[in-house]
């Protein structure tokens, strides 16, 4: 069945959101937590898995002197690693595959800086919600994870659905909604997380006054979307701008949810 954690940023140091124990098959890690300005904090992706981290305020710096940002996701696999210092108070999220090979068999040892607020912005063909690549293929070069950012202007709805083939969670950046899920409904705020088995049926609604937004990913990141009778495919079509009316720097033709080349 699917759970909620609930708030579960710390005001300093490091908590476990999905610990090994909460699924069956350890397919997924993930821990957020706090950093100091000049705190270091060195990241260390699993011989056989991968990592990724965002920050959720803050910003951090390489020892080469690379800046990371909001705008960010770092991904690290097999056995690359990264040390940083933090330049101001930062909050960080942190998800680990351990066994992403067996996921991706040709996993390759790999870094990947992704700046997704230079991504294209996509529209949702029958609503108002909005969705922005953070992992795919070929942003991340392996399918072992698929992920993106979905933004519900208030009263915003998707469509009932499941996934075969995958699992995947919502993580709640900002703002807050209404999860309809197996269990009932699930009122959720920034900072909780959502894990959806696979089969399950759910769909999300902002009935609040602001913007909800959250990072949702897939593993594996290969799944086929069931969409319950009756409902619209969850189309999206390209803006032809970034989030920040800029020229994105690729392009991603429209495409249903779970198909496409992205």
């Amino acid at each position: 069945m699917p759970f909620l954690v609930s708030r579960t940023a710390t005001e300093r140091g490091w908590a476990d959101v999905i610990a090994p124990e909460q699924l069956s098959d350890d397919r997924l890690r993930i821990r957020v937590g706090t950093l100091e300005a000049g705190d270091e904090w060195s990241v260390d992706a699993p011989v056989e898995g991968l990592l990724w981290f965002q920050l959720l305020s803050g910003s951090v710096r390489e020892d080469s002197g690379e800046t990371f940002s909001t705008d960010h996701v770092v991904m690290l696999a097999r056995g690359g690693s990264v040390r940083v210092t933090a330049s101001e108070s930062t909050s960080v999220f942190v998800a680990e595959v351990p066994r992403a090979v067996d996921y991706d068999p040709g996993l390759e040892v790999s870094r990947v800086v992704h700046d997704w607020s230079r991504e294209p912005v996509l529209d949702s063909e029958h609503d108002a919600r909005q969705r922005i690549y953070l992992a795919s293929p070929k942003l991340w070069g392996t399918s072992a994870v698929k992920g993106e950012m979905i933004i519900y202007p208030p009263g915003a709805s998707g469509a009932a659905h499941h996934h075969e083939g995958a699992e995947h969670f919502q993580y709640i950046l900002r703002g807050a909604g209404t999860a309809e899920t197996p269990i009932g409904r699930m009122e959720f705020q920034a900072g909780d997380l959502i894990y959806n088995f696979e089969n399950e049926i759910h769909s999300f609604e902002n009935n609040h006054g602001e913007d909800m937004v959250f990072i949702e990913f897939f593993v594996p990141g290969e799944s086929r979307t069931v969409w319950v009778p009756g409902a619209d495919a969850c189309a999206w079509n390209p803006t032809g701008l970034d989030i920040r009316g800029r020229h994105p720097v690729r392009e991603v033709r429209g495409h249903v949810h779970g198909e496409g080349d992205v």
